[in-house]
Protein backbone atom coordinates (compact mmCIF):
# COMPACT_ATOMS: atom_id res chain seq x y z
CA UNK A 1 0.00 0.00 0.00
CA UNK A 2 1.58 3.52 -0.67
CA UNK A 3 2.55 6.13 2.34
CA UNK A 4 0.11 8.80 1.83
CA UNK A 5 1.17 12.43 2.79
CA UNK A 6 -1.02 15.39 3.75
CA UNK A 7 0.00 18.82 1.74
CA UNK A 8 -2.14 21.20 3.26
CA UNK A 9 -2.16 24.76 2.25
CA UNK A 10 -3.33 23.63 -1.52
CA UNK A 11 -4.31 27.06 -2.63
CA UNK A 12 -0.54 27.37 -3.56
CA UNK A 13 1.21 26.63 -6.49
CA UNK A 14 4.15 25.23 -4.65
CA UNK A 15 1.67 23.04 -2.86
CA UNK A 16 0.36 21.49 -6.32
CA UNK A 17 3.88 21.16 -7.31
CA UNK A 18 4.84 19.34 -3.92
CA UNK A 19 1.42 17.03 -4.90
CA UNK A 20 3.05 16.49 -8.53
CA UNK A 21 6.25 15.69 -7.21
CA UNK A 22 4.97 12.88 -4.31
CA UNK A 23 2.79 10.99 -6.57
CA UNK A 24 5.41 10.44 -8.83
CA UNK A 25 7.50 9.39 -6.10
CA UNK A 26 4.85 6.64 -5.19
CA UNK A 27 2.86 8.30 -2.61
CA UNK A 28 -0.78 8.63 -2.01
CA UNK A 29 -1.73 12.24 -1.98
CA UNK A 30 -3.80 14.21 0.05
CA UNK A 31 -4.29 17.97 -0.07
CA UNK A 32 -6.14 20.09 2.73
CA UNK A 33 -7.45 23.67 2.58
CA UNK A 34 -10.08 25.72 4.17
CA UNK A 35 -10.58 27.78 0.60
CA UNK A 36 -13.21 25.73 -1.28
CA UNK A 37 -11.92 25.94 -4.16
CA UNK A 38 -8.09 25.86 -3.85
CA UNK A 39 -5.92 25.17 -6.71
CA UNK A 40 -4.23 21.81 -5.90
CA UNK A 41 -7.94 20.29 -5.66
CA UNK A 42 -8.20 20.22 -9.35
CA UNK A 43 -4.53 17.62 -9.95
CA UNK A 44 -5.07 14.55 -11.30
CA UNK A 45 -1.97 13.75 -9.23
CA UNK A 46 -4.36 14.43 -6.03
CA UNK A 47 -6.33 11.22 -4.75
CA UNK A 48 -8.54 12.77 -2.04
CA UNK A 49 -9.57 16.75 -1.25
CA UNK A 50 -10.48 17.49 3.09
CA UNK A 51 -12.03 20.85 3.45
CA UNK A 52 -10.72 22.20 6.73
CA UNK A 53 -12.19 24.88 8.77
CA UNK A 54 -10.38 28.24 8.96
CA UNK A 55 -8.00 28.10 11.85
CA UNK A 56 -8.54 32.13 12.43
CA UNK A 57 -12.59 32.44 11.89
CA UNK A 58 -13.16 29.15 14.27
CA UNK A 59 -12.24 27.85 17.67
CA UNK A 60 -8.62 26.28 17.10
CA UNK A 61 -10.02 22.78 18.78
CA UNK A 62 -12.26 22.36 15.42
CA UNK A 63 -9.21 22.77 13.38
CA UNK A 64 -7.01 20.19 15.28
CA UNK A 65 -10.02 17.77 15.47
CA UNK A 66 -10.32 18.01 11.51
CA UNK A 67 -6.97 17.58 11.22
CA UNK A 68 -7.09 14.58 13.75
CA UNK A 69 -9.85 13.01 11.86
CA UNK A 70 -7.97 13.57 8.36
CA UNK A 71 -4.88 11.47 9.58
CA UNK A 72 -6.19 8.97 10.99
CA UNK A 73 -8.71 8.24 8.26
CA UNK A 74 -5.81 8.21 5.27
CA UNK A 75 -3.43 6.88 7.45
CA UNK A 76 -1.12 9.65 6.85
CA UNK A 77 2.74 9.27 7.17
CA UNK A 78 3.59 12.83 6.92
CA UNK A 79 2.02 15.73 6.95
CA UNK A 80 3.73 19.01 4.92
CA UNK A 81 2.47 22.26 4.86
CA UNK A 82 2.85 24.99 2.31
CA UNK A 83 1.74 28.08 3.72
CA UNK A 84 0.86 29.73 6.88
CA UNK A 85 -1.07 27.30 7.95
CA UNK A 86 1.78 25.62 9.28
CA UNK A 87 1.92 27.98 12.73
CA UNK A 88 -1.52 26.54 13.66
CA UNK A 89 -0.67 23.00 12.96
CA UNK A 90 2.55 23.59 15.42
CA UNK A 91 0.49 25.16 17.75
CA UNK A 92 -2.36 22.31 17.83
CA UNK A 93 0.69 19.85 17.57
CA UNK A 94 2.44 20.19 20.95
CA UNK A 95 1.53 21.17 24.40
CA UNK A 96 3.74 23.65 24.33
CA UNK A 97 2.53 25.37 21.66
CA UNK A 98 0.18 27.95 23.38
CA UNK A 99 1.00 29.65 27.17
CA UNK A 100 -2.25 29.45 28.77
CA UNK A 101 -3.99 26.35 27.32
CA UNK A 102 -5.01 22.97 27.99
CA UNK A 103 -1.68 20.78 27.72
CA UNK A 104 -2.14 18.40 24.18
CA UNK A 105 0.33 15.98 22.30
CA UNK A 106 -1.71 15.30 19.01
CA UNK A 107 -0.91 11.81 17.77
CA UNK A 108 0.22 13.09 14.37
CA UNK A 109 2.88 15.79 15.68
CA UNK A 110 5.70 13.18 14.39
CA UNK A 111 4.26 13.13 11.26
CA UNK A 112 4.64 17.43 11.06
CA UNK A 113 7.32 18.32 8.74
CA UNK A 114 7.74 21.73 10.50
CA UNK A 115 9.87 22.39 13.88
CA UNK A 116 8.07 23.81 16.75
CA UNK A 117 5.76 27.02 17.37
CA UNK A 118 8.53 28.65 19.11
CA UNK A 119 11.34 28.33 16.21
CA UNK A 120 8.73 29.01 13.57
CA UNK A 121 7.87 32.53 15.21
CA UNK A 122 11.50 33.38 15.87
CA UNK A 123 11.93 33.07 12.00
CA UNK A 124 8.49 34.45 11.22
CA UNK A 125 8.37 37.56 12.97
CA UNK A 126 10.83 39.96 11.03
CA UNK A 127 12.83 41.68 14.09
CA UNK A 128 13.33 38.14 16.04
CA UNK A 129 14.98 36.77 12.89
CA UNK A 130 17.11 39.89 12.14
CA UNK A 131 18.16 38.99 15.81
CA UNK A 132 19.01 35.61 15.33
CA UNK A 133 20.84 36.07 12.29
CA UNK A 134 22.97 38.82 14.18
CA UNK A 135 23.80 36.12 16.74
CA UNK A 136 24.70 33.01 14.25
CA UNK A 137 25.59 35.01 10.40
CA UNK A 138 26.78 38.59 11.03
CA UNK A 139 27.88 39.80 7.92
CA UNK A 140 24.27 38.69 6.94
CA UNK A 141 22.66 40.94 9.10
CA UNK A 142 21.42 45.00 7.93
CA UNK A 143 21.03 48.17 10.94
CA UNK A 144 17.63 47.63 12.16
CA UNK A 145 15.31 48.28 14.97
CA UNK A 146 12.29 46.29 16.73
CA UNK A 147 9.58 49.51 16.82
CA UNK A 148 6.94 48.34 19.95
CA UNK A 149 5.35 51.83 20.76
CA UNK A 150 5.49 55.22 18.81
CA UNK A 151 8.33 56.91 20.81
CA UNK A 152 10.36 53.74 19.07
CA UNK A 153 9.80 55.14 15.99
CA UNK A 154 10.41 59.13 16.82
CA UNK A 155 14.02 57.76 18.23
CA UNK A 156 14.98 56.24 14.98
CA UNK A 157 18.41 57.75 13.45
CA UNK A 158 18.53 59.52 10.59
CA UNK A 159 18.97 57.56 6.65
CA UNK A 160 16.99 55.59 4.88
CA UNK A 161 14.52 53.00 6.30
CA UNK A 162 11.83 50.36 5.14
CA UNK A 163 9.08 49.65 7.83
CA UNK A 164 6.97 46.92 7.84
CA UNK A 165 5.02 45.40 10.22
CA UNK A 166 6.68 42.24 11.93
CA UNK A 167 4.20 39.87 10.99
CA UNK A 168 3.16 40.40 7.52
CA UNK A 169 3.54 38.85 3.89
CA UNK A 170 4.21 39.94 0.33
CA UNK A 171 5.41 43.17 1.14
CA UNK A 172 1.69 44.36 2.56
CA UNK A 173 1.99 47.79 4.65
CA UNK A 174 5.65 47.71 3.57
CA UNK A 175 6.84 51.25 3.37
CA UNK A 176 9.97 51.81 1.85
CA UNK A 177 11.99 55.14 3.27
CA UNK A 178 8.93 56.48 4.14
CA UNK A 179 8.15 60.43 4.19
CA UNK A 180 7.92 61.88 8.04
CA UNK A 181 4.13 62.09 8.02
CA UNK A 182 4.25 58.15 7.14
CA UNK A 183 6.57 57.80 10.00
CA UNK A 184 4.37 59.88 12.41
CA UNK A 185 1.32 58.07 11.87
CA UNK A 186 3.08 54.27 12.71
CA UNK A 187 1.38 53.35 16.07
CA UNK A 188 3.42 49.87 16.86
CA UNK A 189 2.68 48.37 19.68
CA UNK A 190 4.49 44.69 21.79
CA UNK A 191 1.29 42.91 20.42
CA UNK A 192 1.75 44.72 16.69
CA UNK A 193 5.38 45.04 16.42
CA UNK A 194 7.08 47.21 13.63
CA UNK A 195 10.82 46.33 12.39
CA UNK A 196 13.18 49.22 10.94
CA UNK A 197 15.26 48.15 8.69
CA UNK A 198 18.22 49.99 6.84
CA UNK A 199 17.27 50.55 3.03
CA UNK A 200 19.57 48.66 0.61
CA UNK A 201 19.09 49.53 -3.36
CA UNK A 202 21.12 46.43 -4.41
CA UNK A 203 20.72 43.10 -6.23
CA UNK A 204 17.47 41.21 -4.72
CA UNK A 205 17.79 37.39 -4.49
CA UNK A 206 15.54 34.67 -2.46
CA UNK A 207 16.35 30.88 -1.54
CA UNK A 208 13.94 28.07 -0.61
CA UNK A 209 15.55 25.52 1.57
CA UNK A 210 14.67 22.09 3.03
CA UNK A 211 16.69 21.49 6.55
CA UNK A 212 16.92 18.77 9.18
CA UNK A 213 18.65 19.02 12.28
CA UNK A 214 21.34 21.29 10.86
CA UNK A 215 21.28 19.94 7.71
CA UNK A 216 20.42 21.73 4.41
CA UNK A 217 19.18 18.91 2.33
CA UNK A 218 17.87 21.12 -0.68
CA UNK A 219 18.62 24.96 -1.13
CA UNK A 220 17.83 26.69 -4.61
CA UNK A 221 18.29 30.34 -4.54
CA UNK A 222 16.92 32.38 -7.11
CA UNK A 223 15.65 36.58 -8.48
CA UNK A 224 12.11 37.59 -9.03
CA UNK A 225 11.91 39.20 -12.19
CA UNK A 226 8.12 39.76 -12.37
CA UNK A 227 6.25 41.10 -9.39
CA UNK A 228 2.31 41.32 -9.24
CA UNK A 229 3.24 45.14 -7.29
CA UNK A 230 5.90 47.42 -9.00
CA UNK A 231 8.80 46.88 -6.34
CA UNK A 232 7.28 44.75 -3.81
CA UNK A 233 4.39 42.11 -4.21
CA UNK A 234 4.52 38.17 -4.55
CA UNK A 235 6.54 37.42 -7.58
CA UNK A 236 5.30 35.81 -9.94
CA UNK A 237 8.29 35.18 -12.70
CA UNK A 238 11.96 33.73 -11.21
CA UNK A 239 15.07 33.40 -12.48
CA UNK A 240 17.67 30.65 -11.03
CA UNK A 241 21.21 31.86 -10.55
CA UNK A 242 24.84 31.69 -11.22
CA UNK A 243 26.90 29.18 -8.63
CA UNK A 244 29.09 32.47 -7.41
CA UNK A 245 25.47 33.46 -6.03
CA UNK A 246 24.14 30.66 -4.66
CA UNK A 247 27.45 30.12 -2.79
CA UNK A 248 27.30 33.70 -1.58
CA UNK A 249 23.91 32.62 0.39
CA UNK A 250 24.33 28.80 1.28
CA UNK A 251 26.79 29.81 4.39
CA UNK A 252 23.66 32.11 5.70
CA UNK A 253 21.17 29.28 5.20
CA UNK A 254 23.40 26.84 6.45
CA UNK A 255 23.98 28.85 9.94
CA UNK A 256 20.44 29.50 10.43
CA UNK A 257 19.85 25.11 10.25
CA UNK A 258 22.52 24.64 12.60
CA UNK A 259 21.28 27.43 14.91
CA UNK A 260 17.55 25.82 15.44
CA UNK A 261 16.51 22.48 16.42
CA UNK A 262 13.72 20.15 13.84
CA UNK A 263 13.17 20.03 10.36
CA UNK A 264 11.36 21.90 7.44
CA UNK A 265 11.81 24.68 5.10
CA UNK A 266 13.19 27.96 5.32
CA UNK A 267 13.10 30.50 2.64
CA UNK A 268 15.03 33.88 2.98
CA UNK A 269 15.11 37.33 1.01
CA UNK A 270 18.34 39.16 0.65
CA UNK A 271 19.74 42.37 -1.14
CA UNK A 272 23.17 43.22 -1.87
CA UNK A 273 25.09 46.10 -0.47
CA UNK A 274 27.37 48.92 -1.88
CA UNK A 275 29.86 46.85 -0.59
CA UNK A 276 28.69 43.42 -2.23
CA UNK A 277 27.18 41.59 1.22
CA UNK A 278 24.05 40.06 0.84
CA UNK A 279 21.98 41.09 3.44
CA UNK A 280 19.00 39.33 4.82
CA UNK A 281 16.36 40.96 4.81
CA UNK A 282 13.27 38.20 6.03
CA UNK A 283 12.48 34.56 7.06
CA UNK A 284 9.16 32.87 5.07
CA UNK A 285 9.61 29.38 7.30
CA UNK A 286 7.32 27.36 5.14
CA UNK A 287 7.42 26.64 0.77
CA UNK A 288 8.12 29.17 -1.77
CA UNK A 289 8.69 29.50 -5.02
CA UNK A 290 12.26 28.42 -5.17
CA UNK A 291 10.90 24.98 -4.88
CA UNK A 292 9.41 24.84 -8.19
CA UNK A 293 12.63 24.46 -9.90
CA UNK A 294 13.02 20.67 -8.76
CA UNK A 295 11.64 17.99 -10.85
CA UNK A 296 10.44 14.82 -10.05
CA UNK A 297 14.17 13.69 -10.48
CA UNK A 298 16.01 15.95 -8.39
CA UNK A 299 15.77 14.30 -5.24
CA UNK A 300 13.56 16.86 -3.51
CA UNK A 301 10.80 14.05 -1.84
CA UNK A 302 13.77 11.97 -0.47
CA UNK A 303 14.99 15.09 0.96
CA UNK A 304 11.61 15.32 3.13
CA UNK A 305 10.80 11.93 3.86
CA UNK A 306 14.93 10.01 4.21
CA UNK A 307 16.80 13.54 5.00
CA UNK A 308 18.88 12.54 1.95
CA UNK A 309 20.95 15.56 0.50
CA UNK A 310 20.23 16.81 -2.99
CA UNK A 311 22.81 18.72 -4.82
CA UNK A 312 20.18 20.00 -7.69
CA UNK A 313 20.84 23.14 -8.51
CA UNK A 314 18.51 24.91 -11.43
CA UNK A 315 21.11 26.12 -14.33
CA UNK A 316 21.66 29.70 -14.17
CA UNK A 317 19.36 31.33 -16.37
CA UNK A 318 16.51 28.80 -15.83
CA UNK A 319 13.09 30.82 -15.61
CA UNK A 320 10.14 29.84 -13.78
CA UNK A 321 6.79 31.53 -14.03
CA UNK A 322 3.01 31.64 -15.62
CA UNK A 323 3.39 32.81 -19.53
CA UNK A 324 0.07 34.27 -19.45
CA UNK A 325 0.09 35.86 -15.80
CA UNK A 326 3.67 37.38 -16.83
CA UNK A 327 2.67 39.49 -19.41
CA UNK A 328 -0.51 40.91 -18.02
CA UNK A 329 1.36 42.11 -14.99
CA UNK A 330 4.78 42.68 -17.28
CA UNK A 331 3.75 43.84 -20.17
CA UNK A 332 5.56 44.11 -23.42
CA UNK A 333 9.12 43.79 -22.22
CA UNK A 334 8.09 40.04 -20.34
CA UNK A 335 7.41 38.50 -23.84
CA UNK A 336 11.29 38.28 -24.68
CA UNK A 337 11.41 35.84 -21.40
CA UNK A 338 8.50 33.67 -22.93
CA UNK A 339 10.40 31.50 -24.94
CA UNK A 340 12.79 30.03 -21.72
CA UNK A 341 10.14 30.43 -19.28
CA UNK A 342 8.79 27.05 -17.66
CA UNK A 343 5.58 26.93 -17.09
CA UNK A 344 4.39 26.53 -12.79
CA UNK A 345 1.05 25.40 -13.65
CA UNK A 346 2.20 22.53 -16.69
CA UNK A 347 3.12 19.13 -16.02
CA UNK A 348 3.11 16.06 -17.97
CA UNK A 349 -0.46 14.20 -17.90
CA UNK A 350 -1.61 17.23 -15.47
CA UNK A 351 -2.40 20.16 -17.15
CA UNK A 352 -5.02 21.79 -15.22
CA UNK A 353 -8.60 22.88 -16.93
CA UNK A 354 -8.71 26.85 -17.21
CA UNK A 355 -11.77 26.71 -16.06
CA UNK A 356 -10.72 24.76 -12.46
CA UNK A 357 -8.06 27.57 -12.52
CA UNK A 358 -10.64 30.35 -12.86
CA UNK A 359 -12.81 28.62 -10.05
CA UNK A 360 -9.85 28.83 -7.97
CA UNK A 361 -8.79 32.68 -8.93
CA UNK A 362 -12.52 33.44 -8.58
CA UNK A 363 -12.85 33.04 -5.19
CA UNK A 364 -9.77 35.14 -3.94
CA UNK A 365 -11.20 37.62 -5.90
CA UNK A 366 -14.37 36.87 -4.07
CA UNK A 367 -12.55 37.29 -0.36
CA UNK A 368 -10.85 40.38 -1.41
CA UNK A 369 -13.84 42.50 -2.53
CA UNK A 370 -15.46 41.52 0.46
CA UNK A 371 -12.88 42.28 2.77
CA UNK A 372 -11.94 45.55 0.85
CA UNK A 373 -8.65 44.16 0.54
CA UNK A 374 -5.71 43.15 -2.38
CA UNK A 375 -5.43 39.40 -3.75
CA UNK A 376 -2.42 38.78 -2.04
CA UNK A 377 -4.03 40.03 1.54
CA UNK A 378 -6.97 37.50 0.61
CA UNK A 379 -5.08 34.81 -0.38
CA UNK A 380 -3.86 33.96 3.34
CA UNK A 381 -6.72 35.99 5.19
CA UNK A 382 -8.06 32.70 6.47
CA UNK A 383 -4.69 31.06 7.73
CA UNK A 384 -2.50 34.34 8.56
CA UNK A 385 -0.63 34.01 11.62
CA UNK A 386 0.40 37.46 13.43
CA UNK A 387 0.82 37.05 17.13
CA UNK A 388 4.05 37.34 19.20
CA UNK A 389 4.90 34.00 20.77
CA UNK A 390 4.58 34.46 24.43
CA UNK A 391 8.31 33.59 26.06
Amino acid sequence: MKPAVLITGARAPVALHWSRLFHAAGWRVVVADSLCAPLGRFSRTVACFEPLPSPRAEPTAAFARRIDEIVAFHDIALILPTCEEVFHLAAVASSSARPGEEPRDRFWRDKLFAPSLEVLLRLHDKARFNELVTHVAPAFVPEFHRLEDPADVQALPGGDWVLKPCFSRFGTQTLIRPTAPQRAALKPTPQRPWLAQEYIGGEELCCSAVVNEGRVLALQVYRPLVRLRKGAGAGIVFEAVDTARHWAVAPLVQAIAQALPGRGQLAIDLRQDLNGQFKALECNPRSTSGLNFFTSGDGLVRAVTQARETAFRAPAGWLMGERVASVLVGGLPTLGLLPRMRSLSAWPGDSLAWWDQARAFAEVLRLARRHNCSLEAATTLDIQWDEPFAD
